[in-house]
């Protein structure tokens, strides 16, 4: 079934000097273009209505033309007059044939009925005058045309009328007619819909929200896209039906007809050159704040001109007005003038909503701030409601935060890695929702734009437990019998049972070239192996006071026996004494710091970077510095060793399942980095959206990706694998920037070096994919390898290093 709107086009002339307004207007089918009949038309406060006759065409006035006006007047196509007097009327043609004949004479007015192109006369009596007059028809309308006749010709006066229109099966529409305008287009919308591809107008916020969709991965919530189309050869614009064409070139190419496929169209249609006939954008409406946004992707080549046209288009199409405004992720349209623009960080702020790991789960709502969350006792049964973004988090069944997160912040790595909802809601902290659910076993369930929170019952929550929750003991691979400092450039992701995941993954990175050169990564790198922890732990008789405690019903039971027991054990392997042999290793190979003035002595486990286990963050690593009385290489070594048994660690080995008897710690050393001029992440899937991309968290200097301070934001990137632009591989697309004070809203990373970036990211995960086994069932654009890195002038200007990948589950 079409789907239409209901176009009026009115025309209006206020007679001030005699109090009489006029409104002559058309009511058509905006898609097909045919008269709508019976539609009524009614002054809003006021007892004046008519309705449209057979043509679509009606008539609307008020007031008089006072008592020294001649008895007939003309507006446009329609005779005015005073009274119940009635006229006798004829039309003639040049022909001399008569077309019309007939007497009207109710209500005071007439439209003169749609000719055929040409010159007429018409030919009036009444009260026994006679007048003639020549009128001239385009087919549409009939205009009078002879300068003898007495026309409506006052000024508009001061005030507005409302005109409120309306017609079975359609949405009502109220019309402001405003002073000093001649002409108005509006439109009712239909009330049933069936298949539509498009709309040329947006009439009303209900059209918007029929051809509307939920972006499926966004970075904020409460938000609903419209794709548009502007034909600039046709000057017509295309509100594109959003859930049934999810791409343009879907659109073109269906409904336009575009030929060509959709390699061509990439690169036509989205840069400038003699072929382009199409501009390409999205206006996403952000309800919170009330705006609507026009944006593109980077693909997108548009000059400041062609934005201000299809700004002024999209505003004389539709009713969003002054609420339009331009998000310049380009930094060129930064300095477009005359448009008004928002900046990221507005955005940002003005959301309220944002889902993080969209999934669901059943627990019992505690209401926890995160000053107080590190200390407080929260189970694996709990959905934590809490005031800020917490630096950790302990198992829980969910997790609410009253700021916004980033999809790579760290609770959502551990979210993702659960499987576990989490969300953010500005004011959750003193939502009444949530409050009166507190305590309360409830179901949470979250989705990209909103979320749904209820009680639950006992019963579905223990069958929904026990169906997702890992179930089985899962024993890890550990082999210490491999002794000596490890050489990575020997080693591979096999080794994960001897250095652990982090080393074994660097080693890889070792083995992986980039325009035909190795991947620069942190220099000086080696590894210590399981076997000097494992030594470590025998010699003192820790192993077997873990075996010990792990068999005692009050630990497992007791969480604060539990913390405690733990604590008494990282103290004993951080002073008991270390193998004197070990260091001297150590300081051999880093030459006793000939080179470098401060080492990074990173965690390495057999229990992270698992298929269904990350242990992101679960562990510490800790520096080893030139002459510092207590950063000691042999106190750096044991700090990282007793981390394996942090109480967070613990509790999320054990929520997995995994054998703690089984666990051993590694190490993987390389050069510090000290006074970096940027750190980030990257994950080599585009988490926003379906084009293929990387998506690129980067931070200026030291500032925290993974645990950034509250209201602080940071370079959010989508880096396109694809490009239009023949030279270059990739595509830069912000989705927010670095508000650091100090940093006066530059970018964090060069284009360049965000290219560069780019190239070693897709040669990592060509070697995951394609290389290394892998349990993924998927394309390769759903797979994703996490990759850390720096930016650095240590060595040389800026240089770009990868520090660290595992694969994204």
């Amino acid at each position: 079934m079409t789907k239409f709107f209901l176009h009026l086009v009115l025309a209006s002339m206020l007679f001030s000097v005699r109090a009489q307004t006029v409104y002559n207007g058309h009511v058509v089918d905006v898609v097909t273009g045919a008269d709508l009949i019976n539609a009524q038309v009614q002054w809003v406060g006021q007892d004046e209505a008519t309705n449209t006759n057979t043509f679509g065409e009606f008539v609307l006035k008020k007031g008089t033309f006072g008592s020294d006006a001649s008895p007939i007047r003309f507006f446009n196509n329609v005779l005015l007059w005073e009274g119940d007097k009635t006229i006798d009327l004829q039309i003639i043609g040049l022909d001399g044939k008569r077309l019309l004949q007939g007497t009207v004479g109710a209500g005071g007015t007439y439209l003169i009925p749609r000719l055929k192109p040409g010159l007429y006369i018409l030919i009036l009596s009444t009260d026994g005058h006679t007048l003639r007059h020549k009128i001239i028809s385009d087919g549409k309308e009939s205009i009078m045309a002879d300068k003898k006749a007495f026309f409506h010709s006052a000024q508009l006066g001061q005030g507005q009328d409302t005109i409120r229109i309306e017609k079975e099966g359609y949405y009502p529409r109220e019309v402001v007619m405003q002073q000093g305008s001649r002409a108005f287009d509006v439109a009712l919308l239909k009330e049933v819909y069936g298949e539509l591809d498009f709309f040329n107008e947006l009439v009303n916020p209900i059209a918007f929200d029929l051809v509307s969709s939920t972006p499926s991965r966004t970075n904020l919530g409460d938000v609903r896209a419209v794709k548009i189309v502007y034909d600039r050869t046709a000057d017509e614009l295309y509100y594109i039906n959003t859930k049934k064409h999810q791409l343009h070139y879907y659109f073109a190419e269906e409904v336009l007809d575009f030929k060509g496929g959709h390699f061509y169209f990439n690169q036509t249609q989205y840069r400038l050159n003699s072929e382009r006939f199409l501009d390409l954008g999205s206006i996403n409406y952000y309800e919170k704040i009330d705006k609507y946004v026009l944006q593109f992707v980077t693909a997108t080549e548009m000059t400041c001109e062609d934005i201000s046209r299809l700004t002024a288009k999209i505003k004389s199409t539709s009713y969003i007005g002054d609420r339009l405004y331009f998000f310049a992720n380009e930094t060129e349209w930064e300095a477009c003038s005359g448009i008004s623009k928002i900046s990221s960080e507005e955005l940002y702020q003005g959301q309220t909503y944002q889902g993080l790991n969209t999934t669901e789960n059943y627990g019992y709502l505690t209401k926890v701030s995160a000053e107080e969350l590190p200390t407080t006792f929260v189970s694996r049964r709990s959905i934590v409601l809490t005031d800020g973004i917490p630096n950790d988090l302990p198992v829980v069944a969910g997790i609410i935060t009253s700021e916004f997160q980033t999809p790579l912040s760290h609770i959502n790595v551990l979210s993702n890695s659960r499987g576990t909802p989490n969300m953010a809601l500005r004011g959750a902290w003193q939502d009444p929702t949530l409050d009166a659910l507190l305590d309360e076993l409830v179901y949470l369930k979250v989705n990209p734009s909103t979320y749904e929170i209820r009680k639950a019952t006992l019963g579905e929550a223990n069958a929904f437990w026990q169906q997702h929750e890992p179930q089985e003991e899962v024993l890890l691979k550990k082999n210490a019998t491999l002794d000596g400092l490890v050489d990575l450039t020997d080693a591979d992701i096999s080794f994960t049972d001897r250095v652990g995941g982090k080393a074994a993954n660097f080693a890889e990175l070792l083995k992986i070239n980039s325009s035909g050169k190795p991947l620069p990564t942190p220099e000086g790198a080696f590894a210590i192996p399981f076997h000097y922890y494992d030594q470590h732990m025998e010699r003192y008789g820790l192993t077997a006071f873990l075996s010990e405690i792990l068999e005692q019903p009050h630990f497992q039971n007791d969480i604060a026996y539990r913390e405690d027991m733990l604590a008494q054990l990282r103290d004993s392997i951080i002073n008991s004494p270390i193998d004197l042999a070990l260091v001297g290793l150590v300081r051999s190979q880093i030459e006793d710091f000939r080179n470098f003035s401060s080492y990074r002595f990173r965690s390495s486990t057999n229990a992270e970077d698992l298929e269904d286990f990350s242990g992101a963050g679960l562990y510490d690593s800790y520096s080893g510095k030139k002459d510092h009385s207590t950063k000691t290489i042999e106190n750096a070594i044991k700090k990282v060793w007793a981390s394996l048994w942090n109480w967070r660690a613990f509790e999320e080995r054990s929520y997995f399942k995994i054998d703690h008897l089984s666990c051993a710690m590694g190490i993987l050393v390389h050069r510090s980095f000290p006074d970096e001029d940027a750190n980030g992440v990257l994950v080599t899937k585009n988490l926003y959206n379906s084009n293929p991309g990387f998506i690129v968290n980067v931070q200026h200097k030291e500032y925290s990706i993974v645990f950034p301070e509250p209201g602080i934001i940071h370079d959010q990137i989508i880096l396109f694998t694809w490009s239009i632009h023949p030279r270059e591989e990739f595509m830069i697309e912000y989705q927010t920037f670095s508000n650091i004070p100090e940093f006066a809203g530059q970018r964090v990373m060069l284009d360049e070096e965000l290219f560069e970036l780019g190239r070693y990211a897709k040669a990592i995960k060509d070697r995951y994919y394609y290389d290394l086994p892998q349990s993924c069932d998927c394309t390769y654009d759903q797979f994703g390898v996490d990759i850390e890195f720096k930016v650095d002038s240590q060595v040389s200007s800026r240089k770009v290093y990868v520090k660290q990948a595992r694969i994204y589950h």
